[in-house]
């Protein structure tokens, strides 16, 4: 064995012949040491010997002679330490950090090379995880270890967002799920319990009863939206607008919310922020947050909502001066159900919902949180280039009702809403035709039939309601169409698509608004 300048190389005995051929120069393995751009050092039994600058400069010093000066053998310029002398006494699995480094030389002595994962620590006491790579190997009738260090840091953190990302997707899919089956069954107990109430007449103690199921079904249509929200399959209608005035407005009607203790403080540029996205649901994500900040301030604080722009990214930002949050919290928080809330109090589908909604717009939004001292949500959007229009004017011509004669195509699968909407439409003064596929409703609309409005669900055996949609728009444009949508399996920027080419009414909905919509619709298509 052979040390030059402190660093154990292998010896260039009979670099000239055939024993020498492979052999690494001692200069040349050197300069190779040198030049790594990952962390190398050497082990003599069990201390580290030598280390290369990359090493020196990962364990938080400015050089390897400032390292060498506080490691060193006695009365030599050279390293010498032990591995756990550049660590945390204990070990992520709670191991102490000197037992276990014997244990990993010995294994890498015995297999000739050994891989693992090792929490080391920096000058400054920063703890920093690194991937460790033991290579033995011997000169001059000694065995050495080869050490390489990788900081793993950054990718723990990206495998620890994709395992929460891969979790928050699979509950999405399954929350989206069974929303889309309560919706269904909503719009039935809603629909059948709003014409159950108009025959009534003065039967005030039937009516109350109903008043109690309108009440539970509407709760439960509200908890179905939010589970839609989480999993971004709601229906968004994105437009151009200011989030600077949007949350200056917002925040006015926040003073029930907030309460005396909780002083609201708003800060907004003097230009506008313009974002694209739906902006009655940005109000759901601001309410969202700034009822979290007040629930995490009982004793009072302060809220700040903050605007901002800057390298085409639109940001907002709400903070408080509250609990704040530890690590592990930080880490459930957009899972929907979870809360730390008291029993009652809350569902635990606020943050999801705010999670759905920013993702669904293109955005993202982070947390940053101290125990005691408070906690950040910051919300990113892209900006947009567009000019924002101008709102549109509360007085306006009033919208023409039209023919009730009207003949309707409905496309609707499940048997009960199907039988639910052809009541509804018939005792409006509709005529209605009922199909249960797409398939049928297209063979329908192509026998000539002459249809004012298709009605048709988005979900549909045999042709898609939204095939269909594109049919009778190319085959019969005279006719309006009117889709419903309790969610789209499949991909939920088709569904925002889809609310920009049709008209939607998102289930589940009351007969009155269906009415409504019917109306709009009809009374548009006689205007064009």
């Amino acid at each position: 064995m052979c040390y030059k300048e402190g660093v154990a190389t292998p010896a260039p005995s009979g670099a000239d012949g055939p024993a020498g051929r492979g052999r690494v120069a001692p200069d040349l393995y050197r300069e190779l040491f040198e030049r790594s751009p990952d962390a190398i050092l050497i082990i003599d039994g069990d201390r580290f010997v030598d280390c290369n600058e990359a090493a020196a400069r990962t364990l938080g010093f400015p050089s390897r002679e400032e390292l060498v000066r506080r490691f060193h053998a006695s009365g030599e310029e050279r390293l010498l330490a032990h591995p756990a002398e550049f660590s945390p006494p204990r070990q992520p699995d709670g191991r102490d950090s000197w037992e276990k480094a014997e244990e990993m030389i010995r294994i890498a002595f015995a297999r000739g090379s050994h891989r693992f994962e090792w929490d080391h620590l920096r000058a400054d006491g920063e703890i920093f995880p690194v991937e460790v790579l033991l290579i033995a190997f011997e000169t001059e009738g000694r065995r050495l270890l080869h050490v390489t260090w990788r900081e793993i840091g950054k990718r723990r953190e990206l495998e620890a967002r994709l395992r929460q990302a891969q979790r928050l997707e699979a509950i999405g899919k399954l929350a989206g799920g069974v929303a889309h089956d309560f919706n269904n069954l909503l719009l039935v107990i809603q629909g059948y319990t709003a014409m159950l109430s108009d025959r009534l007449g003065d039967r005030e103690d039937a009516r109350s009863m109903l008043a109690e199921i309108e009440k539970a079904s509407a709760r439960a249509t509200e908890l179905t939206r939010e589970m839609l929200a989480f999993s971004r399959l709601q229906v968004l209608r994105p437009r151009i607008f200011d989030l600077g005035r949007l949350v200056a407005t917002a925040a006015r009607q926040f003073q029930p919310l907030t309460g005396d203790g909780v002083e609201l403080v708003v800060e907004t540029p003097a230009e506008p922020v313009a974002v694209e996205a739906d902006p009655t649901q940005f109000e759901r994500v601001l309410h969202n947050l700034v009822r979290n900040a007040v629930d995490a301030m009982p004793d009072g604080g302060r809220i700040t909502l903050r605007v901002d722009q800057a390298g085409g990214e639109a940001r907002l930002r709400v903070a408080d001066t509250g609990e704040g949050m530890a690590p592990d919290l930080i880490e459930r928080i957009f899972e929907p159900f979870f809360t730390t809330k008291p029993a009652g109090r809350g569902t635990g589908l606020g943050l999801a919902v705010v999670h759905g909604i920013v993702s669904q717009s293109g955005g993202r939004i982070e947390v940053a949180s101290t125990p005691g001292a408070g906690t950040e949500f910051t919300i990113r959007l892209p900006a947009s280039d567009q000019p924002i229009p101008a709102s549109p004017s509360a007085a306006g011509d009033p919208v023409p009702t039209a023919p009730r004669r009207a003949r309707i195509l409905l496309a609707e699968d499940e048997e009960g809403i199907r039988a639910l909407l052809v009541q509804v439409l018939e005792q409006a003064g509709f005529r209605v035709e009922a199909t249960a596929d797409g398939q049928e409703a297209l063979e329908a609309l192509r026998a000539g039939g002459g249809y004012d409005l298709l009605l048709s669900d988005v979900v549909l055996p045999r042709l898609g309601g939204i095939e269909l949609a594109r049919l009778a728009r190319d085959e019969h444009p005279a006719t309006a169409i009117l889709l419903m949508t309790g969610f789209q399996r499949g991909s939920p920027i088709d569904l925002d698509r889809l609310g920009r080419q049709y008209d939607l009414l998102e289930k589940p909905f009351a007969p009155a608004d269906l009415l409504d919509r019917i109306e709009a619709v009809l009374a548009a298509r006689t205007d064009s």
